[in-house]
């Protein structure tokens, strides 16, 4: 089946490229617009309409229901802008950079792994969407050469965006991709970390009556050494979107290909019984030299929209991705052994393979019943994944190093000779589900209402004999929403929400002591209540909300029996603003508390680890004239702690970043830019707590500079 979707693949991606060679045609892009857009439905693709500051967009993609504006739906979203993305471009992790802008996002990963928390509850890059489908993108190393815009949603929103490849329940991100916009041709080179260079092209084309083809080529090339000590990274990729727009129609096609080869990949440290140590220099690395991912993956995208009438319009969505994982040479993770930065590493090599495939189909449209308005959604979604691996592990050798002095780089320890077991099906899955919405406007009224149901299904394939699977496990749930929002005027809006989300079930793993291993438990729900307020005017916009999430805890009690037990209680307060105070001075802001505690189970009372009560970020720029501008972003976090049993803690830390850009335009089609990004630019060595005893470090000072060409 892989080979198929491949081959597949790979004729689609040739036929994107025979499109590149059609004609060119003069496209002007429509000049954005301030106006307050109530039309929620979206049929073609239109200007995007940015908030005052330009760090946020005004509409987010929320699947079943299309393209909708913050302040027309009782839910918390953010859509990031190219400008929050060009400011905090750093190789490997400028997406969870960017995602950090929104104060309800928490980083838990690094170079290595894009991982991130909303409202306290992790979220692996797999569960990211990418133009509104689940389960495209890996887990590592994503790119943003070839993004648009970052939309977050904060909250469970499956019935709305379908369920994610894990099962990720605190809310959701959707990666947009750039679409054609006027024929041009733009190369990039960057400079990063100590010796890490880059280059980039994006080509651009519109064609056809009205201009109504298009397509957008971006690749990019980078190799050297990151801000990390030993850790190299040579990156390739290219993407290529096709798409038509008419009155009626919007469609788009979207291929992309990557190749990731990284030494001495970045992660954590394993904390265990001792105290914390004193944080080393921020470079430092915890991995062998020689240790490796080597990957590649294949991604495509398809979107359409059709409007049948002026008032309805159907979409359909699918997406294959794979991943051939050729080497994840690791130790994960490496564990320290006293108080004074000794630890020990063990080595695993695990090749792996992954291939998903995504399907939505729906209805959308509006009608009337009496003095009620219903802007009704319908749709269905199936995603499949399975997976291959094989596996070697070295559980009697140590390499030993210590945090300060870099000695795991001991010439002495070479790669060693081993044998990977056989392959092996490391299991299978199909999640499915009907989602229905109604959005209620009754007539000569300040309210507007949402009512959605979805029925969620999945399918679990457990063991194989080398031919097929034998066994399978069915589980399903039904998932409510419930939304309110009233106008207290015009640009100030209350809201309430009631939304559910279900975790992806979970299989007892052998091996590791469990009473009750094999023994398949059922997704976790989660309920979270949140009350809000939104607003806007001319010169800023935002939100602020308190909310409170609740989801089952998986533990294990005295009989070494894994099952829920408890629940996690995640509640807090949230406020995202973004602006200006003139036309020079732009800024983004926000802030969540969260107070995240273990109710019932083993450790009733203790604060979940790895999840800071505070979480504070604040952006700004200034355009000194039409040419140079500054900006500089800062980031807090307080405390954390480290274990369950809150025995342990990471002190409170922030960042400081600063940059600066100069841009020059010729004329309408030639331009050329340079931009310089210092992260950290004090140099601050501090330890993150990512939960589970394990800390990872927050990374040394880091340049980036960057220049480019337009014509």
């Amino acid at each position: 089946m892989g080979k198929f979707y491949q081959k597949r693949s790979m004729l689609l991606l040739l036929t994107g490229i025979a499109v590149l060679g059609g004609q060119y045609g003069a496209y002007a892009t429509p000049n954005d617009s301030p106006t307050h857009l109530e039309k929620m439905i979206v049929t073609a693709r239109r200007p995007v309409v940015h908030m005052p500051g330009d760090y946020s967009v005004r509409e987010t993609e929320m699947g079943v229901l299309g393209s909708v504006d913050y302040m027309n739906i009782p839910v918390q979203s953010n859509t990031l802008t190219q400008k929050a993305i060009a400011i905090n471009k750093s190789p490997g992790s400028t997406i969870w950079k960017v995602a950090t802008l929104d104060p309800s996002v928490t980083s838990k990963g690094t170079n290595t792994y894009n991982t991130v928390a909303i409202r306290g509850f992790s979220i692996s890059a797999h569960d990211y969407y990418l133009n509104g489908i689940s389960g495209l993108l890996s887990s590592s190393s994503i790119p943003m050469n070839f993004v648009d815009r970052l939309e977050i949603i904060s909250g469970p929103s499956s019935l709305l965006m379908g369920v994610p490849d894990n099962g990720s329940v605190g809310g959701s991100i959707n990666v947009v991709p750039k679409v054609a916009e006027d024929n041009k041709i733009a190369v990039t080179e960057s400079f990063s970390g100590k010796s890490n260079w880059e280059h980039g092209i994006d080509i651009s084309s519109r064609w056809g009556k009205n201009q109504q083809w298009g397509v957008r080529l971006v690749a990019d090339y980078s190799a050297g050494n990151t801000e990390y000590r030993n850790e190299t990274m040579t990156r390739k990729n290219v993407f290529v979107n096709l798409d038509y727009r008419d009155e009626k129609s919007n469609a788009e096609l979207l291929y992309g290909y990557r190749y990731v080869h990284q030494n001495a990949p970045v992660l954590g440290l394993y904390i265990g019984e001792f105290d914390l140590p004193k944080a080393p220099d921020g470079d430092a690395n915890f991995q062998l030299p020689w240790s490796q991912y080597l990957y590649n993956n294949d991604i495509l995208a398809l979107s359409y929209e059709r409007k049948l009438t002026p008032s309805w319009q159907v979409f359909f969505k699918a997406g294959y991705q794979d991943e051939d994982w050729r080497s994840c040479f690791e130790s994960y993770y490496p564990e320290l052994l006293d108080n004074k930065g000794n630890f020990a590493a063990t080595l695993e090599e695990l090749p792996i393979k992954f291939w998903r495939l995504s399907l939505a189909a729906g209805i959308r449209g509006e009608l009337q019943t009496g003095n009620l308005k219903h802007k009704i959604s319908l749709s269905a979604d199936r995603l499949s994944h399975q997976g291959r691996g094989q596996d070697w592990w070295d559980y009697d050798k140590q390499y030993l190093g210590n945090i300060y002095d870099h000695s795991i780089e001991n010439p002495a320890y070479q790669i060693p000779q081993f044998k990977l077991t056989d392959w092996y099906y490391s299991g299978a899955y199909i999640f499915s589900g009907v989602s229905v919405v109604d959005i209620i406007e009754p007539q000569m009224s300040k309210w507007t209402f949402l009512a959605g149901i979805r029925r969620q299904n999945e399918k679990s394939f457990t063991k194989h004999d080398g031919k097929d699977y034998t066994k399978t496990l069915n589980t399903s749930a039904n998932i409510l929403n419930l939304g309110a929002m009233y106008a207290i005027q015009a640009n100030t809006k209350l809201y309430f929400n009631y939304m559910e989300g279900v975790s992806k079930g979970y299989l007892v793993p052998a091996g590791r002591g469990y009473s009750n291993q094999g023994e398949y438990l059922p997704p976790k729900p989660t309920d979270q209540y949140e009350f809000g307020v939104k607003w806007e005017d001319d010169s800023w916009g935002g939100s602020a909300s308190i909310f409170r999430l609740e989801q089952g805890s998986l533990q294990t009690d005295a009989k070494k029996r894994l099952g829920y037990s408890g629940k996690v209680k995640n509640s807090g307060l949230q406020v995202t603003a973004t602006g200006k105070f003139n036309d020079k001075l732009n800024w983004s802001a926000g802030l969540m508390y969260l107070d995240s505690l273990q109710k019932g189970g083993t450790n009733d009372g203790k604060t979940i680890s790895g999840i800071s009560k505070w979480n504070v970020t604040a952006s700004g720029d200034y355009q000194l004239n039409d040419r140079f501008s500054v900006n500089a972003r800062v980031h807090w976090n307080s405390s954390a702690y480290i274990d369950s049993a809150n025995s342990k803690t990471v002190p409170s830390w922030f960042y400081l970043d600063v940059g600066g850009r100069y841009e020059k335009r010729m004329d309408a089609n030639k331009s050329v830019f340079a931009q310089l990004n210092i992260f950290n630019v004090l140099n601050r060595n501090y330890w993150i707590a990512s939960g589970n005893n394990v800390v990872r470090l927050g990374g040394p000072r880091t340049l980036v500079f960057t220049v480019g060409y337009e014509f």
